[in-house]
């Protein structure tokens, strides 16, 4: 026979005894767990569910962290916030199931468009009916929304400021307004043109006359002969012939 010399754990006194006895306590806590959980399953799902929801909160936790932590964090939350008032005002207008609801929030939106969304550009149909909402109408000589033609009356590309301000014209006169030209092609180019969003044509009329050689500063002539105005907020309307050519800035 071979003498072996045997090697024990740290701990262990006898080469039988406290090794059977850590293997018995080990057994008999493995079966005491497995009889819980057979005794009690809604019990023991219900702390695996706690513990992954407290491992699923650290890991929300660590990501908030992490991305609050970006330099450019609070730059895609205002982007974030734009886009969703963006998409807010088309919703607020574009439902016909909920005409309450989309008044409401229209005259909301309207408000807040000013000077935050200004430069947002609008489709013709979301433009429209932001007009026609707020009791604005519109006439195109030629029956037709296309802005590639000059005998049109397009509101595609308008900026959301232009469409603001004309409502704006609209209830602080109290005077009916019909829009005739919009960024239909024909238009004068340049930065501040029909083309780009900044200028809308309406129809003269008594009371749309009246309000605006009143309540203006009248700041000279254009180079074509049209009597200018100007608001207080930079509004310029040019007085010609057979409509007011109005430049929103």
């Amino acid at each position: 026979m071979l003498d072996l010399s045997l090697w024990f754990p740290e701990g262990i006194d006898g080469p039988w005894t406290n090794i059977r006895q850590a293997a018995v306590e080990a057994a008999l806590a493995e079966t005491y767990q497995v009889e819980q959980h057979q005794a009690d399953p809604a019990a023991a799902k219900s702390q695996l569910s706690k513990e992954d929801s407290e491992e699923t909160e650290d890991a929300w936790a660590e990501a908030e962290d992490a991305f609050a932590a970006q330099p450019d964090a609070q730059d895609r939350a205002e982007r974030s916030e734009a886009v969703t008032r963006a998409a807010s005002v088309e919703e607020a207008v574009a439902p016909q199931s909920r005409p309450q609801r989309s008044q409401k929030r229209s005259q909301l939106d309207l408000a807040r468009v000013l000077p935050r969304q200004a430069a947002m550009h609008m489709t013709h149909a979301l433009a429209a009916r932001w007009l026609k909402s707020s009791g604005l109408r519109t006439k195109s000589s030629g029956h037709c929304t296309s802005r590639h033609m000059h005998h049109c009356t397009s509101l595609d590309s308008v900026r959301a400021g232009t469409i603001a301000r004309i409502i704006d014209l609209k209830h602080d006169s109290g005077c009916p307004v019909m829009v005739t030209g919009g960024t239909e092609a024909g238009h004068a180019p340049g930065q501040y043109s029909h083309g780009n969003g900044y200028k809308l044509d309406i129809t003269h009329n008594a009371c749309i006359d009246r309000y605006i050689t009143r309540h203006h500063r009248k700041t000279g002539v254009r180079g074509d002969g049209a009597a200018l105005y100007r608001s207080a907020t930079g509004t310029v309307f040019a007085n010609e012939s057979s409509h007011w050519d109005i430049l929103f800035r």
